[in-house]
């Protein structure tokens, strides 16, 4: 069943450009209601739906690209290599790096998928600790808590045994 076409948005008329935070820009195509506007990627032309607030904030995703092709230009550090760059990653796992001297270095996708797990720990233990401003930031908890938590409740459930 076709949802009712209602009279869009000044900023959701066809033909509207809206650039996404991964995969370029996107033209809307047609409007039906905020739930649903069709959108195509000029990049690759891919079509699909989504929703109008994912598209004004650019959370829009092409399926239709590999998810490790976002890596492209990608910066890691690695002990044996030193500073590499990806250059692309091919459908077989294989990520090509470039080192500092310009050198090429090949790698598996988990190879790299480590290195980019050890940069994120790192900027992770060099932030300072925030302190908390409000009563509602005291109350979040973070992903070591829950962690630490999922532990302990299984140590409880476990200790009967």
């Amino acid at each position: 069943m076709l949802a009712k076409k209602m009279e869009a948005p000044k900023d959701m008329q066809i033909g509207s450009i809206f650039e996404t935070k991964r995969h370029g820009s996107v033209a809307v195509i047609e409007y039906y209601n905020t739930h649903t506007v069709i959108i195509s990627f000029e990049n690759t032309g891919n079509i699909r739906c989504t929703t109008a607030a994912k598209l004004r904030n650019g959370q829009v995703t092409d399926r239709s690209v590999p998810a490790q092709s976002s890596m492209v230009g990608k910066q890691f550090e690695s002990l044996k290599h030193g500073l590499l760059t990806v250059k692309q990653v091919d459908s077989g796992s294989i990520v090509v790096l470039e080192d500092e001297n310009g050198a090429e270095v090949r790698l598996i996708l988990a190879a790299v998928q480590k290195l980019r797990e050890r940069v994120e720990e790192d900027s992770d233990t060099n932030e300072e600790l925030e302190l908390p401003t409000s009563l509602s930031a005291l109350t979040k908890r973070n992903k070591k808590t829950k962690d630490v938590n999922s532990l302990l409740k299984k140590m409880i459930t476990d200790y009967g045994q």
